[in-house]
C-alpha cells in the first residue's frame, strides 16, 4: 500500500487504519520514481499518484476507482480493477453471496461512492442478477 494512501486512511479516523495495522496482508511501500510521481501529482491527488507509481514499479494490478486516475493508469498500460470488480471476483469465486455483494454495493453508495446507473446494471449482470 502506498504511504500516502495510508496517511489518507489514518487521517479519516474511522477505524480502518487500525484494522489495516492489525492485518498482516497489508504492507506500506515507498515509491522510487519521484519524477513520475511529481508528474502525476500535478494531475491527481497524492494517494492516487503514489498508487499508480507503485503499481508500475512493482508490476501489480492497481485498485483504483477514480475516473481520471483509471484513465491515466490504462494509458500507462497498467492492469486495473475497481471496488466493484473486487466484489464481482468474490462472487464468482464463491467467497461472498450475490445478496452480500448487493448489500455491500448499497453500503458503499451510502458512503457517497458514485456508481452510475450503467455501471450498476453491468455489475448486476456480471454477478448474475
Amino acid at each position: 500500500m502506498p504511504q500516502e494512501v495510508m496517511k489518507e486512511i489514518h487521517i479519516k479516523s474511522d477505524g480502518v487504519y487500525e484494522e489495516i495495522e492489525k492485518n498482516s496482508l497489508f504492507e506500506t511501500k515507498e515509491i522510487s520514481d519521484m519524477a513520475l510521481f511529481t508528474l502525476l501529482d500535478g494531475i491527481l491527488d497524492k494517494g492516487e499518484s503514489e498508487a499508480i507509481v507503485l503499481a508500475k514499479e512493482l508490476g501489480l494490478i492497481l485498485l483504483i476507482d477514480e475516473k481520471k486516475g483509471r484513465g491515466i493508469a490504462k494509458n500507462m498500460g497498467l492492469d486495473i480493477i475497481g471496488l466493484l470488480g473486487i466484489l464481482i471476483l468474490n462472487v464468482k469465486k464463491s467467497l461472498i453471496l450475490k445478496d452480500e455483494a448487493l448489500v455491500i454495493l448499497e453500503e458503499i453508495k451510502g458512503l457517497k461512492f458514485r456508481v452510475s446507473q450503467k455501471l450498476e446494471e453491468s455489475f448486476l449482470k456480471m454477478i448474475g442478477l
